[in-house]
């Protein structure tokens, strides 16, 4: 309950926060920080273990969603091997829906709050190099600490070394 209530803190302070759950029964800590940030849970333990690339059409029940930053670059991605499924929630927007046509990974951008909300979806161990998991991991960085909003105001900073 304690970690529960630091991370709301930093989540409520606009720090973005990746919750990323796995398969059942794994998710549970998962599932109670996500139903006190996002009132959102995952269930289920999904065969996954197949790369999907991009949402072609509408109606299409798998793929990563087009045009959002966080899909920016990537063509394709690997889903766990086995995923949980993101339960319906109006506050979230998908973002990956697995082979199976499930829901796996979802994010919420309100209020200057950001969070994604991961079914198991990116095994950050397995198949990074052959199916885009490492340009995710980047976009989704990037993403949670609302880099865009900075636009022209970052500047690189020279650095100087001194003997």
């Amino acid at each position: 309950d304690e970690h529960i209530k630091i991370i709301k803190r930093f989540f409520d302070e606009g720090h973005g926060v990746y919750i990323w759950g796995d398969n059942q029964p794994y998710y549970a800590d998962a599932n109670r920080l996500g139903t006190a940030l996002l009132d959102a849970t995952m269930l289920g333990d999904t065969f996954g273990d197949q790369v999907v690339g991009m949402k072609e059409k509408k109606e299409q029940t798998t793929g990563i969603v087009p045009n959002l930053l966080l899909s920016t670059g990537i063509e394709q991605i690997y889903e766990g091997i086995t995923i949980a499924t993101i339960q319906p929630n109006d506050a979230l927007q998908p973002l990956i829906y697995g082979s199976a046509g499930n829901l796996v990974t979802a994010f919420y951008d309100h209020g200057g709050k950001r969070a994604i909300f991961d079914g198991g979806f990116t095994r950050l161990y397995n198949k990074w190099d052959t199916a885009g998991t490492g340009r995710y991991v980047k976009n989704a960085a990037s993403w949670l600490v609302n880099a865009e909003r900075f636009g022209d105001a970052v500047v690189a900073k020279k650095v100087v070394k001194t003997k």
